[in-house]
């Protein structure tokens, strides 16, 4: 068996290398338009043949004379797409050949007892779905070689150590088209580039026949827990990518005419928002990889109880979608489509900003010099605004509105919203003096403990040269002080203000007054008196650019772990708000709120 799984892997190398420099060299040469091509089944015949044919077996010989009708009919079809059709009657026909050669599922031991049942006819009714479902699916990521090829290879591997788990159940016959088909698809991987062109999938829907001839032939014997639940699992990935856009379909009302039009698959969602192919095959194979472990531990823990497997099921497959999906969505799209300038993150407005683009418009509030309230939100502000309708109505008319805050920026991206950065007030504040001062305008500093402002004023001046502080306030003042405060702040009239009253206080207290100020800027900045005035020490920088802040703010604070219950509840709200919707986070760029005219000059 050794000899002939080498002489496999040794002919699919050579022959798809030859491929390649071929290709390569016939796309390169001008003309077209090129016949479309899926070279992914000529490998696999060519391969088959040289390694299984010196070696003859009847089980052997008769798949590889199955293999070639499905590579014939699969270059038919691609070419003739309006029969594609056959490619299922291929299929079946394979089935039929198979069952008639004792290949296939005929009997299964019931759950919970020692009985037997003979499936009879059914087995073979079951074989045939099976492998055209199989075909199908594997046809639509065709496109992706990397995909087909990657899943081809983890499926096989995964019922070779099901053969080595339970060798009592495996045939010779099983193993070694496992093995052999294992050692192809791995051969193709280094040459995916030129391997399909034109759209063609022929070549895919014969290697997911095979797999799924693999699968009903390597199935164990002894449950039909395992026997129905183990080839669906090695198959899982590319199943629910096909299905993913007919649930979502269904689930927003446009099932009229369902089966009349062609449904986007997942892998070409992706490639519209910007995702490239070798990130969408990482994050695919990824989930291959997830649910092909969980099958492999399942008959590993084949005496365990079916309540203790079938809780793994769950887990298992609950990681094999969330851990792919968090991954992709923390990758940035290789060539990310436009972007709509404002985005609703769980009810409330959320700019898309870098910190360049808020001075741009702390630059531009400042030359209107009209009134403007800038607020930057983290978990937490999020949360209170969708508690508190005041402060979600101050949100969502803001001017500006930033993520201050790696929660907040976390749920946009695994909502796919264009918002990925992180412009934090802290940082703001530095910044917008340097454009007051850039525009011979002055800042005034209100909140924090007494003494407080007066110093973070003096490290201003230190940092940003040319800056004039109109006056500095602490926050401990009194209600009936606080028109003595509004006349001396709109009397030095400063370009910037910067309350530091706490959230939501500081905005609650900058709309009240905002026409009295007559400010161009008003910011609220929370504790960053005290972070500038070296009275509490921020954190360092490379937890600031991993997102962890926060947990150096409470490991420092005890008192915030309070605040942190935020965090949770936005990634829940974000959860249900993905299943809720699941074609939404998947569409891409449209904007969720109105985009505001341009601030006329």
């Amino acid at each position: 068996m050794l000899l002939i799984v080498v002489t496999c892997a040794a002919a699919a190398l050579a022959c798809a290398a030859a491929i390649f420099m071929f290709e390569r060299w016939r796309l390169a040469r001008p003309g077209g338009p090129y016949a479309a091509a899926d070279f992914t089944g000529i490998v696999l015949l060519v391969a088959t043949a040289v390694g299984w044919l010196p070696w003859p077996s009847s089980d052997r010989v008769l798949l590889w004379a199955c293999i070639a009708l499905l590579v014939i009919q699969g270059a038919i079809t691609d070419h003739m797409k309006a029969i594609r059709g056959l490619r299922a009657l291929a299929a079946i026909a394979v089935a039929w050949v198979l069952w008639g050669a004792d290949i296939g599922i005929h009997t299964v031991k019931l759950p919970f007892s020692h009985s037997f049942v003979n499936l009879g006819s059914a087995g073979l009714l079951v074989g045939m779905i099976w492998l055209a479902v199989c075909g199908s699916i594997f046809a639509r990521v065709g496109t992706i070689p990397r995909v087909s090829l990657g899943t081809g290879a983890l499926t096989a591997l995964t019922f070779l150590a099901v053969a080595a788990l339970q060798p009592a159940n495996a045939s010779n016959f099983s193993v070694s088209v496992a093995a052999s088909v294992a050692v192809i698809c791995l051969a193709q991987l280094p040459f995916t580039r030129y391997l399909t062109t034109g759209g063609a999938t022929g070549g895919a829907y014969a290697l997911g026949v095979v797999i799924g001839v693999v699968a009903i032939s390597g199935a164990l014997k002894n449950t039909a827990f395992l026997v129905a639940l183990l080839p669906l699992l090695v198959i899982s990935v590319p199943l629910f990518a096909t299905v993913y856009s007919w649930l979502a379909d269904l689930l927003h009302g446009r099932g009229r005419g369902f089966f009349e039009h062609r449904h986007q698959h997942l892998h070409e969602i992706l490639l519209a928002q910007g995702y490239s192919e070798k990130q969408m095959s990482i994050v695919l194979l990824l989930g291959e990889t997830i649910v092909c472990v969980l099958a492999v531990m399942l008959v590993w823990l084949i005496k365990v109880s079916f309540i203790v497997k079938l809780l793994l099921v769950v887990v298992g497959l609950a990681a094999a979608l969330v851990i792919p999906y968090v991954l992709l969505r923390m990758m940035r799209p290789a060539n990310p489509p436009e972007r709509a300038p404002e985005y609703d993150i769980l009810g409330v407005r959320v700019h898309r900003v870098t910190m360049e683009q808020a001075m741009e418009r702390a630059a531009e509030f400042i030359r209107e010099d009209r009134p403007h309230i800038i607020v930057t939100t983290d978990a937490g502000g999020i949360i209170r605004a969708r508690d508190d309708e005041r402060v979600r109505e101050i949100m969502n008319n803001a001017d500006l509105v930033t993520a201050d805050g790696a929660g907040v920026v976390l749920a946009a991206r695994l909502l796919n919203l264009g918002i990925d950065t992180r412009v934090a007030g802290c940082d703001m504040v530095e910044e917008i003096s340097r454009v007051a001062a850039a525009h011979d305008r002055s800042v005034f500093l209100l909140g924090a403990a007494p003494g407080v402002a007066e110093k973070a004023a003096e490290k201003l001046q230190e940092r940003v040269p040319g800056l004039e502080i109109a006056g500095t306030q602490d926050g401990y003042f009194k209600p009936e002080q606080e028109p003595e405060i509004i006349a001396r702040i709109r009397q030095s009239r400063p370009a910037a203000l910067f309350v530091a009253l706490g959230a939501p206080r500081q905005e609650m207290w900058i709309v009240e007054h905002m026409e009295q100020l007559g400010v161009p800027v008003c910011i609220g900045i929370g504790g960053s008196l005290d972070v500038i005035s070296g009275l509490k020490q921020r954190a360092p920088v490379w937890m600031q650019k991993c997102g962890l802040e926060w947990l150096y703010r409470s490991v420092k604070e005890p008192a915030r772990f309070r605040r942190l219950g935020a965090l949770p509840r936005i990634l829940y709200l974000t959860a249900i708000e993905v299943l809720r919707a699941p074609a939404e986070p998947l569409a891409g760029a449209a904007p969720q709120t109105p985009t505001p005219p341009p601030p006329q000059e």
